[in-house]
Order: C-alpha cells, then sequence, then structure tokens
C-alpha cells in the first residue's frame, strides 16, 4: 500500500534552519601552554558565536567545554543528520524567544592522549589557566560581554563544575550534562579492563605506541582498548608525577591489578562530590546563583548517579543544586541543553523574553 512522507511533521529540532547569528572564526596561540611535555599545538581554533543582533557588549557569556577526545570547533559544524549542535540549538532558543541573547564559546583543549579534564598539570599543560586566564580575558575584553557561565556535557560537564567551584569569582552559573562525578562509579568499574589491555599489549607505553599510530576502529564504551586509552587520559590529568614532566601514574598495579590507595586517594580529591566537602569548595558553591547537573537513566557509566549523589551532597551542605534525569543514554544529552541554557541565563539575570526559562515557574 502505498503512504505519503509526512513532510508537515519535519521539526526545527530535527532539521535546523541556518543560524541567524554568526560565528565568527580566531586562532588563539596561547603562552601559558608553551612547553607543554607532549608538544601539544599552542596555536587552536577559537570559533565564537554571536546572537543574531550583532550585540555583545553586556551579553552574557556562555563557555562550551567538550566531552573527553572533543574539541570546541566541533559544536560548530554542520549538524549530523536528525540531529541539531549546540550552537544551533542557542541559536532557535534565542530566535524562539526562549533564552536571551547570549555569545557562547568553545574551547580547544584536546591533547595528544585525549583530554585535559581542564586542569592544570605537569603531564599534560596548564589547560585551567589556558581558559581562566587566556581565553576569557582575550573574549572579555574584545566582545566587551557580561557575566559568565560555564556548562558541558561529559568531561566537558566536569570541568563546568570544577572551574566554577575552582573560579567562583568569574563563573556565576554552571550546568553539567552526565559530568563525571563520584569516581568510584565513574571510573573504578573500567580499571580491570584497562588493567587486562595493558597487561595484554605489554604495558603501557607499547599499548600507546600501537594506539597512537593507527585510527580506532570503534570508540566509546564498547572497546577496551579505548577504555585503557581513556584510563591513561584521566592519569595524566589526576595523578602526574610532578617531578617528571609529561609522566603520570596510573591507580592500580600494573603486576597485581589493585587498586593503589596512595593513587587513587589523589584522583579522589579531583571528584566534585569529595571538592564539595571541603570548606574551600563548600563556600564557592554557595557563591555561585545557579548550578545545575543532569544524567541519563541508561549512561553507560551510570553518571546518572553521580549527579544525584552531587547534588544530595550539595544540599546535605546546605546548597541547592538542581538535578534531573532523563531517559537516555550518555550520548543522547543534546537536547538537555534546551533546559540547561535558559536556565543559566535566568541565573545570570538575562530571562527568556517569552517567560520563565523551560522547568521553571
Amino acid at each position: 500500500m502505498a503512504f505519503r512522507v509526512p513532510t508537515e511533521a519535519r521539526s526545527e529540532k530535527v532539521f535546523p534552519l541556518p543560524i541567524k547569528g554568526k560565528v565568527d572564526q580566531h586562532r588563539f596561540t596561547s603562552r601559558v601552554l608553551e612547553g607543554n611535555p607532549w608538544g601539544d599545538p599552542l596555536e587552536r581554533e577559537l570559533p565564537l558565536y554571536v546572537p543574531p543582533s550583532g550585540e555583545t557588549t553586556g551579553r552574557p557569556l556562555l563557555v562550551l567545554l567538550s566531552g573527553y577526545t572533543g574539541s570546541g570547533w566541533l559544536h560548530f559544524q554542520r549538524p549530523r543528520f536528525l540531529q541539531d549542535t549546540i550552537v544551533g540549538r542557542l541559536d532557535r532558543l534565542i530566535r524562539d524567544g526562549q533564552a536571551a541573547e547570549a555569545v557562547m564559546v568553545a574551547p580547544d583543549c584536546l591533547t595528544t592522549l585525549g583530554g585535559s579534564q581542564y586542569l592544570n598539570s605537569t603531564a599534560t599543560g596548564r589547560y585551567e589557566d589556558y581558559v581562566v586566564t587566556e581565553l576569557i580575558p582575550w573574549v572579555q575584553e574584545r566582545y566587551r560581554t557580561g557575566p559568565v557561565a560555564v556548562l558541558g556535557t561529559s568531561s566537558g560537564g566536569y570541568g563546568a563544575l570544577v572551574l566554577a567551584l575552582r573560579h567562583p569569582e568569574l563563573f556565576r552559573a554552571a550546568g553539567s550534562n552526565a559530568g563525571d562525578a563520584y569516581f568510584e562509579y565513574t571510573y573504578m568499574p573500567e580499571f580491570p579492563i584497562a588493567f587486562r589491555q595493558i597487561r595484554k599489549a605489554g604495558g603501557p607505553e607499547a599499548l600507546l605506541r600501537k594506539l597512537l599510530a593507527e585510527p580506532l576502529s570503534k570508540a566509546g564504551p564498547q572497546n577496551p582498548q579505548m577504555q585503557a586509552f581513556e584510563m591513561m587520559g584521566y592519569a595524566s590529568c589526576y595523578s602526574p608525577i610532578e617531578s617528571e614532566p609529561g609522566r603520570f601514574d596510573l591507580p592500580f598495579d600494573l603486576e597485581t591489578g589493585a587498586v593503589r590507595p596512595d593513587v587513587w586517594s589523589r584522583w579522589l580529591a579531583w571528584d566534585p562530590v569529595r571538592m564539595i566537602q571541603t570548606d574551600r569548595y563548600s563556600a564557592a558553591l554557595r557563591r555561585l546563583s545557579y548550578v545545575y547537573v543532569d544524567g541519563g537513566t541508561q549512561d553507560e557509566y551510570t553518571l546518572d548517579v553521580g549527579a544525584r549523589i552531587f547534588a544530595t551532597t550539595a544540599a546535605r551542605e546546605g546548597v541547592r543544586v538542581d538535578f534531573e534525569e532523563f531517559d537516555g543514554s550518555h550520548f543522547d544529552g543534546g537536547p538537555r541543553y534546551d533546559v540547561m541554557i535558559p536556565r543559566l541565563l535566568n541565573a545570570l539575570g538575562f530571562p527568556a523574553p517569552k517567560g520563565p526559562p523551560v522547568g521553571v515557574k
């Protein structure tokens, strides 16, 4: 039986229109990354979204952090089929009156091992300083932007929480979609998998030689080699060997596979859940105007549970954090920006022209 394609059902969320704003393409050369141990690039692309009016003076600045193995310019490419980009979502929200006009910038903090977790490390380089002391001040001076919020997914969500906690004088709000939190659930289940792959390859360096020489046929949690690669990438951020630039300790013993408590304790010190239980970061959390965390109930890394624990811990510290769950996996977080962005802008003092942000009464 013949049927017709209901073309009238096409939604802008699925078939996005060209953006009404514009994207300025910059190339930024860093000074703080000079001499980074792995020789990763000092000059990187820095795309920046300007809202439809073309006005940036006083407009809120959204700093979008990418997930592990991601870089900022990826969010400014053409959208995939039946999907939209985060920049496209922001543009649509502005066009529909669901969000105030804002500027968005997305740093490139990619390293040889896939990411920096937006931290300073003697193994990777000074990526926290790169974002906080170089890129954001440069954008603020050039575009005369207003208050700042930081947001991201996965490692980007982790970076949003940690940078906001470490720099509440700069960031007034933070949003984390499936950000790394409660490391016992986030990372520890992958330790035995990584251990097996490293042993099979003949050691960490042998495995890295192989993975850095040939493209991976399959990435993500289904690939045990990628899981081992990720663990080494995270270790380079959380447990660098300060006396030996470029080198780092793994959180498990390479002979037995047993957890190394001395190294694992260094990882836990960077866990957002642990951080907000200290005086410094509990006080920083209280200074923020708004914090949003979420996670999908099918998240492959159980980061919905980590988000719940973070929000519950914050509540015990007397701080309210907006926490939401959604029916989806780790890689289904795109639509959550339709919720997150208006709320962050509202917290910065820029409410949506058509009324309260999504989900806020």
